[in-house]
């Protein structure tokens, strides 16, 4: 039937088999332990590096995504982190009134700023933000602290920070980060009307109540009136933590509600004398200031919506006036939308690039009232358009360019281009 070299060949083979089966389960074995040995590495080298093998940034507490990186540490440790922007500013060579305007341009290493946080325990911490503006202190630039607090964390509902804390109105006043936003400037509304960034020396609480709404509520160094500008209302009147006169307090606190998925809308407020024991011939001067804001955020897939409306009013205005040396109106008023949408998503889903065209338009009057015998000034009364593109090759980098078509009541606007580059880390 077979020849012996068939049969033997027949009989090695059926030998064989189980061997060659043994083999390759012994085989298979060895890339499953290879690959389990592969996933222990790349564990173990995570929790060696912690935090800084993958960054993870977002919006808390009241704070930019940066600002917050220390409330991610697991354990007690620095956190550093920070942002950057460097803004060009090119001027229309004649106003609205066909008049030269003299305005040279000009490009500034605005900011950098390296934040410092160090977590002693589960429940205390210390969180700072450190501001390096206009490129050198010998060329009118300065270093400041923009924020540095102790905080506890005693519950969801209560925790407290004491130090020199952000009032809490507005968007950009806690959540000032340039990547943040779409302009290569902040809203003017968000600088003249609520002047962003403003610090204080104060002590408060915040926190949840239930799960849709947050607060956050602190006693806080005044404004002094006397450095209140007509241009820029409250701006000049903020005393920055740095010898700061005590003789007036203020509170300022806010709300906000989160029960619309991807939307928050909140309000916000401040209310204090800001005399700070300067006198006249009628006595103490009390300069009572009150500022509110309602603010709005909503994003969905790539469309991304703000609103923020503001007033302030300064009692004994005509006082404040004479005290400042200047008309400081005794009622301005702001308000401001904004609309961006991310193109990137409909040609490359899943892409981290962001290609974002955005419009702004805003509304402020420095001057909406002026007490009896002064003059109200018709070009602090501004419309401003904006009209923009925000480019983000990553999350945290933006390249952006956009133009400002700015109106006021005066026919005195000056147009402008602006470009900035800033860097969150």
């Amino acid at each position: 039937m077979f020849s012996k070299a068939v049969r033997l060949c027949i009989v090695l083979t059926l030998v064989m088999l189980p061997v060659v089966g043994v083999l390759a389960q012994e085989a298979d074995s060895l890339k499953e332990i290879r690959r389990q040995i592969d996933i222990l590495v790349e564990e173990l080298e995570r929790l060696r590096l912690g935090e800084v093998a993958e960054p993870f940034y977002e919006p808390q507490r009241g704070l930019g995504p940066a600002a917050a990186k220390v409330y991610q540490l697991k354990k007690t440790g620095v956190s550093i982190a920070g942002y950057g922007e460097v803004v060009y500013e090119n001027y229309a060579k004649k106003r609205d009134d066909g008049i030269v305007a003299n305005k040279p341009d000009k490009i500034d290493y605005l900011r950098n700023v390296v934040y410092v946080g160090f977590r002693y325990n589960d429940w205390i911490l210390f969180n700072s933000e450190i501001e390096f503006e206009h490129g050198s202190t010998g060329k009118g630039g300065e270093v400041s602290v923009e924020f540095g607090y102790v905080e506890l964390m005693l519950s969801p509902s209560l925790n407290i920070r004491a130090g020199m804390i952000l009032p809490p109105l507005g968007i950009i006043n806690e959540k000032h980060e340039p990547s943040t936003f779409f302009g290569s400037l902040r809203p003017q509304v968000e600088r003249s009307i609520i002047p962003s960034t403003w610090r204080t020396n104060g002590v408060g609480a915040y926190g949840d109540l239930g799960s849709l709404v947050n607060y956050r509520a602190y006693i806080v160094e005044g404004f002094h009136a006397k450095n209140f500008s007509d241009a820029d209302g409250l701006r000049g009147g903020r005393q920055s933590g740095a010898n700061a006169r005590a003789e007036n307090f203020g509170l300022t606190g806010r709300l906000e509600f989160t029960g619309i998925a991807g939307g928050i809308v909140g309000g916000s407020f401040y209310y204090g004398n800001s005399g700070q024991g300067q006198t006249d011939s009628l006595g103490t001067i009390k300069a009572a200031t009150t500022l509110w804001s309602l603010h709005a955020e909503y994003a969905w897939k790539s469309l991304d919506l703000r609103a923020v409306i503001a007033r302030v009013a300064v009692d004994e205005a005509g006082r404040a006036s004479a005290l400042a040396a200047k008309t400081i109106g005794s009622e301005m008023t702001g308000w401001y939308v904004v609309a961006g949408y991310d193109l990137v998503p409909l040609f490359s889903p899943g892409s981290q690039h962001s290609f974002s065209p955005f419009v702004q338009f805003e509304s402020l009057n420095t001057h909406a009232s002026v007490a009896p015998g002064f003059t109200a000034n018709k070009a602090f009364d501004r419309n401003i358009l904006t009209v923009g593109i925000s480019y983000k090759p990553h999350p945290n980098v933006a390249l952006k360019i956009d133009y400002q078509d700015i109106k006021n009541a005066a026919g005195t606007g000056i147009n402008q281009w602006n470009a900035a580059v800033n860097y969150l880390y």
